[in-house]
């Protein structure tokens, strides 16, 4: 099989690889859809040393074949997967800190993960890291599952009060899925902030209830909106160095900043700035199998829109052109997923 792999700055390639076999506590399954990551585009673009297990997570497929222990999946089940449960026996897990079990994270994005992810036709994994999917939400829909629950998990680290006025910086997939989750876990008022106009505008089509540029007309929002008092709390789905000073300057003093979009670049703050107003920053990374779960659901239900969000297919043969197109913003696509069954 062919499997696609970002393997430097600049570089994307295509891999032949041995069909997989599972062991006898995995699963191989056969993708369906993978989306296009910002990360998978970040670390083409800043270099990083991108384990092929994470170079397209966001995907979907069927169990094709399992292992003799497995149990908790079936052949023919539709799946998606995250990181696996903490393993109970590593310094993470007997320190009650399961969440950031080294077993579970080495196995998701170290050196002992699967060797492709899902940019191929067959992705083998332990299936503890699987779990299935609702068969009324769509194929293409349920591709964004993975990145939804990166908003709620989010939403859940974040400082978020029912009735805040919330700040989502940057309106990419994460951004639009975490104001919509936000709204959901019951924010006041959902404030889009984002140069872009079309993307200003799937904001307000997918929940969001304002949507401005950054600058001045989110000041003068603000000021209408809070006495000049500034948000409650910002979430930077940004994803670029920029953009952290901002998050914080338009949050009020005593307010909150949850750090989502990811970059490998360095960032300059101005501490005194985040002192003086007694800033609380939380991060956030990955998510559960439960809040994957709970997101699914959240889907299925229509409580989270996610197929506005969607701009197209391609093929194995079209990635690397195309994460290059992204890379450079020579196209504009919110969100592409990709078939490495079809060509």
């Amino acid at each position: 099989m062919r499997a696609g792999l970002v393997t430097g700055k600049g570089q994307f390639e295509l891999i032949e690889k041995e069909d997989p076999t599972p062991e006898a506590d995995e699963v191989v399954v056969a993708i369906q859809r993978c989306g296009i990551c910002g990360s998978d585009v970040h670390a083409y673009v800043e270099g990083w040393k991108y384990a092929p297990s994470v170079c397209g997570h966001e995907w979907v497929g069927i169990v094709a074949a399992s292992g003799q222990d497995v149990a908790n999946v079936e052949e023919g089940d539709r799946v998606t997967g995250a990181l696996a449960p903490g393993c109970g026996r590593c310094l993470e897990c007997r320190n009650d800190l399961s969440q950031y079990c080294r077993t579970a994270w080495s196995d998701y994005s170290g050196p002992t993960g699967p060797t492709s992810g899902g940019f191929a036709p067959f992705l083998c994994l332990k299936a503890e890291r699987v779990i299935g999917i609702p068969e009324d939400i769509d194929t293409d829909d349920a591709a964004l599952i993975e990145p939804s629950a990166v908003a709620f998990h989010a939403v859940r680290r974040s400082q978020l009060q029912v009735g805040d006025v919330v700040c989502v910086v940057g309106c990419g997939p994460i951004g639009l899925l975490t104001a919509q989750v936000a709204k959901a876990a019951g924010a006041g008022v959902v404030v889009a902030v984002e140069p872009d106009e079309n993307r200003r505008n799937l904001a307000l089509a997918t929940g969001s209830d304002i949507a401005v540029s950054p600058g001045e007309d989110l000041h003068a929002t603000l000021d209408e909106l809070t006495q000049g008092l500034r948000a409650d709390l910002s979430f930077d789905c940004a994803g670029i160095p920029q953009t952290m000073q901002q998050s914080v300057d338009m949050v009020r003093r005593g307010g909150s900043v949850c750090l989502v979009g990811v970059t490998g670049e360095e960032a300059r703050i101005n501490p005194i700035r985040w002192i003086g107003k007694e800033i609380t920053l939380n991060t956030s990374m990955v998510f559960t199998l439960d809040e994957m779960k709970a997101t699914a659901n959240m889907i299925q239900d229509g409580r989270l829109s996610v197929a506005p969000l969607r701009d197209g297919i391609v093929d194995l043969d079209a990635l690397g052109a195309t994460i290059d197109d992204l890379a450079e913003r020579r196209i504009d696509a919110v969100k592409i997923l990709v078939d490495p069954t079809a060509g």
